[in-house]
């Protein structure tokens, strides 16, 4: 999220921006310079001591930094867990941040020296982020806005798990609360803005994710097909689908494996992630590694799972990956089902090779890899896609332009 937040600001002056942030991290990134960071173990200990909260200014940043979290040992095991997302966690997580203390004189009075027009909240699936972006608006009289780039809202993922009903319904209760304040909503898709225009009777502008390259990236090619990203949603039992079928293709000039990049550390994720299933684990890499693997690729994978719980929680998911995949010059590697939104829309714009069925994987790598005249068209057609829906400065003006009419609005 915040590589895209980044991208929907970049270009701003850094003086117009400040954000309120929830998790144990310090700031690496310039698209901003005024933070106020509250953690959760603050909050936990805001129950007996009632302070809570850290400011970081531009001195602050920490550009050089491959690693913004600052968890470590048990907090940072307790992190890992608590990604399961069960409703045990949301409930106590969600209580122990209505039993702390975050509206603290130090927050209000850094709100009020800093004095917003517009409050722009990067929705989640715990409710306390909306209670803060309602109390916060509130209590300076402006509009809010709501950004939304995953479904937590029509698809309760624990809805078979004790208590999962009953904490969805409590979660909704205050998203509701949030959302009938708010001025409007900035989906991740067309489709999502549909179904959350009608769901919360607001006005939405779609808000692609902004691609952060510029022009096509000029790396020697090689074979490598090659995914870069998070593993989560069951995206490593797709590789695995991949990786396998890759080994028993009969073709000339296949890669011996697909290359996999990722900060993934759990280790039943990463346990069938070997080279006997086709894959070749590599860990994290930085940003420039990303550029040059992404161009230097034959082609770049997206995958979603077909896993029926799964394939509800991202129906209408574009992942941040895309808009740089279809800048790279690279061509997309889409395996998954055909009506999940990301997979959809490079379908319907013929932006990528579109594997929607685990039976035609060996024929659809195999076209990958012999059939450059169609990768030369697959990569035309993203270049295309990529300067109509995801340019940098176009969405931008689009943010400033609505904001506006938002603000300007509120003082008539």
């Amino acid at each position: 999220m915040g590589k895209t937040l980044s991208s929907y600001f970049r270009g701003w002056n850094t003086k117009d921006i400040a954000q309120l942030y929830v998790h144990s991290e310090v700031p690496t990134s310039d698209a901003c310079h005024n933070y106020y960071r509250i953690t959760d173990k603050e909050m936990i200990k805001s129950i007996f001591t009632r302070k809570t909260g850290t400011i970081f200014t531009e001195e602050h940043i920490q550009r050089d930094r491959n690693e913004a979290r600052t968890d470590t040992g048990t907090t940072a095991k307790l992190y890992q867990r608590a990604r399961k997302r069960t409703p045990f966690t949301y409930f106590c997580r969600n209580l122990w941040w209505k039993m702390g203390k975050w509206k603290t004189k130090k927050l209000l009075n850094w709100v009020d020296e800093f004095n917003p027009d517009v409050i722009f909240l990067a929705s989640g699936d715990y409710y306390f982020i909306y209670d803060i972006a309602y109390e916060l608006a509130k209590y300076k009289e402006i509009p809010l806005v709501v950004s939304c780039m995953d479904d937590y809202y029509l698809f309760n993922k624990n809805e078979k798990k004790l208590g999962g009903k009953a904490e969805h319904k409590r979660f909704m209760k205050h998203v509701k609360r949030t959302m009938d304040y708010a001025s409007c909503i900035y989906p991740i898709c067309e489709k999502m803005g549909k179904d959350y225009g009608a769901l919360f009777k607001k006005p939405y502008h779609t808000l692609c994710t902004p691609s952060t390259i510029s022009e096509p990236l000029v790396y020697e090619k090689t074979n490598a097909i090659s995914y870069i990203g998070n593993l989560g949603y069951k995206r490593n039992e797709q590789l695995i689908d991949m990786g396998r079928a890759l080994k028993a293709l009969d073709c000339a000039g296949k890669p011996e494996y697909i290359d996999v990049y990722s900060a993934e550390s759990r280790p039943e994720i990463l346990a069938d992630l070997t080279e006997e299933n086709g894959i070749k684990f590599h860990g994290k890499i930085g940003a420039d590694e990303v550029l040059r693997v992404m161009g230097s690729s034959l082609a770049v994978i997206h995958t979603e799972s077909f896993d029926e719980g799964t394939r509800k929680s991202v129906a209408y998911s574009v992942s941040t990956k895309i808009a740089d995949s279809l800048a790279s010059g690279t061509p997309i590697l889409a395996y998954g089902p055909k009506e999940i939104a990301s997979i959809e829309y490079l379908n319907e714009n013929d932006a990528a090779f579109c594997i929607t069925d685990k039976k035609d994987l060996e024929a659809g790598l195999k076209e990958l890899i012999e059939n450059e005249n169609k990768r030369k068209q697959i990569v035309a057609n993203a270049l295309a896609l990529a300067k109509k829906n995801h340019d940098s400065k176009t969405n931008c003006q689009m943010i400033k332009n609505t904001l506006a009419n938002y603000t300007s609005n509120l003082a008539k």
